[in-house]
C-alpha cells in the first residue's frame, strides 16, 4: 500500500470492483458525515474554492496521507483505508491525489528522480499554477486544523503544524502570478498567529504601522524597473540599458515603503511615518521571520529589530533587517521573501 503507483491506473467504470468500491463508501459516508471537521470556515471557503466536483472531506485528508507515503510510514494505508476506497471510485479526488502527490514529492525531494504517477513526468514549473494555489491553500487549512485539534486535546502538535505552513511557502515560491500566489497565502498570516495564541490587533495604537507586499506579477521587477528610471535617467545615457533593482514593495493604508537588497543585506526603506515616531528609534517586527528561517535577522529576533538610529523629521528610516543567501534578482527567492515578509509591524521603542 506504500506504493503510491498502484493508484497510478485508474479502474474500469463497468467493472465489479467500482461497484464494491462504491458500495464500501456507501457503508463508511454514515460515520463519515457524523464527524465534525475542526475548522468550519475552512471548509465553507475550499467547497467554494474547489467546486462540487471536490469532496472535501477526503480532499482535506490528502496532503496528511501522501505524507506518510513520503515518509514510508507503515501504517499509512491503514490510517487512511477511507480515503483509499472513496479514491477508488471517484476520478476527481483521484486525480488531486495524484497531483499533489507530484508537487509535494518534489518540494520535499527535489534531487530524487520523479515517478511519472500515471500522467507523465512533472516539476513544479509544469504543474497548473492554480492546483499549486490549491495546493498551499489545502496545507494552510490542515495546520489550523492541526493547531486547533492539539489545542482541543491539549497536545503539543506545533512542529507538525510548523511543518505545513512552510511546505506551503516554498511550494508558494513557485507560483509565478501574483493573483494566485495572493490567494494561495491568504490565510498564512491568520494561521500562524495562531502558534502564539490570540492577541488584540496593534493596528490602531499611536504610532503603529502594519506593512505588507503588494505582490507584483513578476517578482516585483516591474516596479523596480520603473523606480530605477526616474533616478537614473538623470545620470545615464539615453543608450544605456537601464539595469533592473529588485525590490518588494511595501504598503500601509496610503503609506509606502521596500525592501531592498545590497550583498547579502537586506534592508527596510519607509518614509512619512507617524510625527510621534519621528527623532525617535523604533522597533520593527516580521512576523513570519520565525517561520521559516533563511534570513540571519539583526539582533537575532525577526520580532524586535531595533533601529540604529531614529526617524528623520520627515519621518524616513532606512534600517538593515538581516543577511541571507536568497537573492531579491531570483524569481522564486524574490517570492520567497515576499512570503516571509507578509505582515511587518513598526513599534515605536519601549523603554526598558
Amino acid at each position: 500500500m506504500n506504493d503510491h503507483n498502484q493508484f497510478g491506473e485508474r479502474a474500469d467504470p463497468h467493472t465489479h470492483y467500482e461497484k464494491l468500491a462504491l458500495w464500501l463508501q456507501e457503508v463508511l459516508r454514515v460515520p463519515l458525515e457524523g464527524k465534525a471537521l475542526p475548522v468550519e470556515a475552512g471548509e465553507t471557503q475550499l467547497e467554494l474554492l474547489l467546486g462540487s466536483d471536490y469532496h472535501l472531506r477526503f480532499y482535506q485528508q490528502l496532503p496528511d496521507f501522501v505524507m506518510a507515503l513520503l515518509n514510508n510510514e507503515p501504517t499509512a494505508a491503514l490510517h487512511h483505508t477511507p480515503l483509499l476506497y472513496h479514491m477508488a471510485g471517484c476520478d476527481q479526488c483521484h486525480a488531486g491525489y495524484l497531483e499533489l502527490y507530484d508537487a509535494m514529492r518534489y518540494a520535499i525531494q527535489p534531487q530524487r528522480p520523479r515517478s511519472t504517477l500515471g500522467q507523465g513526468t512533472r516539476t513544479l514549473a509544469a504543474t497548473p499554477q492554480r492546483m499549486l494555489g490549491h495546493l498551499c491553500q489545502t496545507l494552510v487549512s490542515q495546520a489550523e486544523a492541526v493547531l486547533r485539534q492539539a489545542r482541543h486535546d491539549h497536545s503539543d502538535k506545533d512542529e507538525t503544524a510548523r511543518r505545513l505552513l512552510q511546505l506551503a511557502i516554498t511550494i508558494s515560491a513557485h507560483i509565478a502570478q501574483s493573483h494566485v500566489r495572493r490567494t494561495a497565502l491568504h490565510e498564512l498570516v491568520r494561521v500562524a498567529l495562531l502558534f502564539e495564541g490570540p492577541s488584540p490587533p496593534h493596528t490602531d495604537e499611536p504610532g503603529v504601522h502594519t506593512y505588507a507586499p503588494s505582490l507584483a506579477g513578476t517578482g516585483g521587477m516591474r516596479g523596480g524597473r520603473k523606480t530605477l528610471r526616474h533616478a537614473e535617467l538623470l545620470t545615464r545615457a539615453p543608450h544605456q540599458e537601464q539595469p533592473i533593482i529588485p525590490i518588494i514593495h511595501l504598503q500601509s493604508r496610503s503609506l509606502e515603503g521596500s525592501i531592498t537588497q545590497h550583498g547579502s543585506m537586506l534592508e527596510l526603506h519607509l518614509q512619512d511615518l507617524d510625527e510621534s515616531l519621528r527623532g525617535h528609534y523604533v522597533t520593527v517586527s516580521v512576523l513570519l521571520g520565525t517561520l521559516i528561517e533563511p534570513v540571519r535577522w539583526i539582533g537575532g529576533n525577526p520580532h524586535a529589530i531595533r533601529s540604529p538610529m531614529p526617524v528623520d523629521a520627515f519621518g524616513g528610516l532606512t534600517m538593515p533587517l538581516g543577511e541571507t543567501e536568497l537573492r531579491l534578482d531570483r524569481s522564486e527567492d524574490h517570492n520567497l521573501l515576499e512570503a516571509i515578509f507578509l505582515r511587518i509591524e513598526v513599534h515605536p521603542l519601549r523603554a526598558l
